[in-house]
């Protein structure tokens, strides 16, 4: 993102609590995690769930618990959950801790475990959400493409996070071969309509007929 505008939309964007700021700031630079989501993303998928309404949110990947803080926040004024999902040994206590913290433990459904196997049975068990919200793995999301197709309701929204890696510089080959398979995936997919956000490192949307 140009630094001009960053700076600019800076003044605008900012943190719904200052818990999630403090989370944010405290994990940038780290090499051994996935940067936070930024705020404007933050900002967004609360923006998504208010704007629609959604009661049930799925999120694929917890990261240290920062996007799920993002997430509990929105669905706590409708009085709906948020079920997040991720197997980082390390990272999974960070989050555990940093969400008990927050307030917001009461909103939030904590799965430990590999995604592919948390997505198969959460379809077995007939689950459905509004929103699923996926930053995991990224050779993953091609790999539950069709469980988290199904998980997701009609008129639910699929939101997958860091769909312009193949154009980001400093990204590894490899990363942008994963995101690019997905984008023709899911834009080749008639059961949604998609689009893509220049937002953080790209968003693709994709919302079910």
């Amino acid at each position: 993102m140009d630094k001009g505008f960053k700076e600019y939309l800076d003044q605008f964007v900012e943190f719904t609590s200052q818990y999630n700021k403090e989370i944010y700031y405290a994990n940038q630079g780290r090499d051994d995690i996935q940067s936070p989501v930024e705020p404007e993303i933050g900002r967004f998928l609360a923006f998504l769930i208010k704007s629609t309404g959604a009661r049930k949110v799925l999120e694929l990947g917890t990261g240290v618990g920062n996007s799920t803080i993002w997430l509990a926040e929105a669905v706590k004024e409708i009085g709906g959950n948020v079920t997040t999902v991720d197997n980082h040994p390390r990272t999974w206590k960070e989050a555990c801790g940093n969400i008990e913290k927050s307030g917001l433990k009461d909103y939030v459904v904590m799965i430990h475990s590999d995604v592919d196997e948390a997505t198969r049975k959460l379809k077995e068990e007939g689950a459905v959400f509004d929103i699923i919200f996926q930053d995991c793995g990224k050779y993953t999301y091609t790999v539950i493409y069709e469980d988290v197709a199904a998980l997701v309701r009609k008129g639910g929204i699929i939101v997958a996070d860091d769909t312009m890696f193949p154009v980001c510089q400093g990204v590894r080959p490899n990363l942008g071969r994963h995101m690019d398979r997905y984008n023709r995936l899911v834009f080749a997919d008639q059961r949604f309509f998609s689009t893509m956000l220049p937002v953080g490192h790209g968003l693709t949307l994709s919302w079910k007929k």
